[in-house]
């Protein structure tokens, strides 16, 4: 596999939520390194902190190519900046707004997988008003998880469940917490792989496997990729949750793992670029637990699952943002550049 690479420049615009919490620094860190990746390549960047008083003025900053990473803690400033570029018939990297409704809600991943026969824990979802009584058909121990966070919130080593009294202390402590749905699904122990899949339509490859591996204190707790170990460099978990690719898989769970990724990232309409992380239980069976459509791009996390699997590839990181670039572009535009469109897109852009 080959990067997808510009013969001229292009303009692109980097739009953002800032915050001081890990997943927020995580962004902020991303946006500086997507950044000096295409500034590095030749193109132009221009990038802007979205907040509720600026976003309507921000979404027509010229870029033939945007980022929206606006990922504000409940996803509204997201969802606004999403729908006026989609109204305004921008290139957006990345899902549409249309497949966005799964990425808010985890319950709907959740029930769609179920119902298009993808493999999944099986699982229980809680509102507000329902009862935790019979969970027949659902095997202790469970994770629970709000449904409409991302980035590990709202996800401990309190999170895992072993039994009726356990499950409804701990939903009910979500609810408190946060908004939305709960979701309680079987815990699968056994190894974790994330795949990062990329392109369209007939052009959609999985990359190189990245595993997770739990080590140190992990032996005495539960094998839970959490927030602490995603973000919190002072915590145990983040230092004992560590990746490395390519994971060594052998060429049938291979052909497993791949067939299983595209044809969830295929089913749910995703573009451009998405992470899947797949539980293996001892027998080999392999079950999405997530589907991430807006995976980090930060090249400052030497544990983050995609940018280990770039490395795999033997892909540089400016490599890989330009060729993500050229894959959203090529979406829109239906071919790359053959002149530069930047004067057309200033025009576009009244009151800039």
């Amino acid at each position: 596999m080959t990067p997808l690479l510009f013969d001229y420049p292009i303009s692109a615009a980097i739009l953002f939520y800032a915050g001081e919490a890990g997943d927020m620094q995580d962004t902020m860190e991303a946006v500086d390194g997507i950044s000096k990746a295409l500034e590095d390549r030749g193109h132009m960047v221009r990038v802007q902190e979205v907040n509720k008083k600026n976003w309507r003025r921000a979404v027509r900053i010229p870029g033939e190519v945007v980022f929206n990473l606006v990922e504000d803690e409940e996803w509204q400033l997201y969802v606004r900046v999403g729908r006026r570029l989609e109204e305004l018939d921008r290139a957006q990297v990345g899902h549409d707004m249309k497949c966005f409704k799964y990425a808010t809600k985890k319950a709907r991943i959740k029930r769609r997988m179920k119902q298009l026969g993808i493999s999944t824990p099986d699982f229980r979802i809680f509102n507000r008003r329902t009862r935790v009584h019979d969970i027949r058909g659902v095997n202790y121990p469970l994770i629970v998880k709000p449904s409409g966070q991302h980035a590990g919130i709202g996800i401990s080593q309190d999170s895992v469940v072993i039994d009726k009294q356990e499950l409804e202390e701990r939903v009910k402590y979500v609810f408190q917490k946060f908004p939305g749905e709960v979701i309680a699904e079987e815990y699968i122990d056994g190894r974790e792989i994330h795949v990062t899949v990329m392109g369209n339509g007939r052009h959609v490859v999985a990359l190189p496997y990245c595993e997770l591996e739990f080590t140190g204190e992990f032996a005495d707790n539960w094998n839970v990729y959490t927030y602490d170990a995603k973000w919190e460099k002072a915590s145990w978990e983040y230092w004992g949750a560590r990746v490395t690719a390519p994971a060594n898989v052998s060429h049938r769970l291979s052909s497993k793992l791949e067939k299983l990724a595209i044809r969830a990232y295929k089913a749910f309409g995703c573009r451009d670029i998405a992470r899947l992380d797949i539980r293996i239980d001892d027998r080999g069976r392999a079950y999405v637990v997530d589907l991430n459509m807006s995976p980090s791009l930060n090249r400052f996390d030497d544990q983050d699952a995609t940018l280990k699997s770039v490395q795999a590839l033997g892909w540089s990181y400016e490599e890989f943002i330009e060729s993500l670039v050229a894959i959203a572009y090529k979406r829109v535009y239906g071919r790359l550049p053959d002149r530069i469109r930047e004067r057309h897109f200033l025009l576009a852009a009244p009151g800039i």
